[in-house]
């Protein structure tokens, strides 16, 4: 494959993921590979392979005769994920306890008051995205910024679920925010012990939540 060919690969890949990540393509929804294709405006080559490498990581599903699907969300999945990332996250944290300077705190401290303004404005895409780079920050302070690539990439399921819970209206986008400026607060004051037990219960909410995000959007779990 040619340069050129790889990365029309990838930039299809991509955009098809981020479609299904924020359930633009939703959960059972049938691809057509021409509308896809017109969609994103893009060749029906690049999107094929990356339909296809989509479907050896079980986010897309091909039924013979019938076309390419887009996978249920796998809460079993997406929970191993959180899992995974709670044990990963509260050692990145406590590392920031020791490692964050000056810039690195007024950092966290703008990625809050984004999140913030963007609760304010009603932007879910923004406020989802500012959550996630506020965590990627912490990982990035500690040096671990190539984990969290890890992380991210193996964590579509987690991604998926936590993009509905940004749609449920009944759950509040200020309890996020307030964790955030606690754990915030925790890392300023270099208190290691306090930082670990803020992110395990930070990423605890999943498991309080779920009941809510599966009970509002039924039809995207497996």
């Amino acid at each position: 494959m040619t340069d050129a060919a790889q990365s029309l690969q990838e930039q299809a890949y991509h955009a098809l993921l981020q479609r299904i990540i924020y359930s633009e393509y939703r959960p059972g929804m049938k691809l057509v590979l021409k509308e896809v294709s017109e969609d994103l405006e893009m060749g029906r080559t690049p999107i094929r392979e990356s339909l296809v490498r989509l479907g050896q990581q079980d986010i897309v599903y091909t039924v013979p005769q019938s076309g390419t699907f887009v996978s249920k969300i796998d809460m079993n999945a997406a929970e191993q994920a959180r899992f995974m990332r709670e044990q990963l996250e509260r050692t990145v944290a406590v590392e920031c306890c020791v490692r964050a300077g000056k810039a690195d705190l007024a950092l966290l401290a703008a990625d809050i008051e984004e999140q913030e303004r963007f609760a304010e404005e009603g932007q879910k895409r923004a406020f989802f995205d500012a959550d996630n780079l506020f965590h990627q920050h912490l990982f990035e302070i500690a040096d671990r910024a190539l984990l969290w690539g890890w992380l991210d990439a193996s964590s579509i399921n987690l991604l998926r679920y936590r993009w509905l819970r940004v749609l449920v209206g009944e759950l509040s986008w200020d309890h996020i925010i307030a964790q955030h400026r606690t754990l915030y607060r925790a890392i300023e004051q270099r208190r290691p012990d306090e930082v670990e037990y803020l992110i395990a219960s930070h990423l605890h909410l999943m498991l309080e939540e779920r009941g809510a995000v599966m009970q509002a959007f039924p039809d995207c779990f497996a």
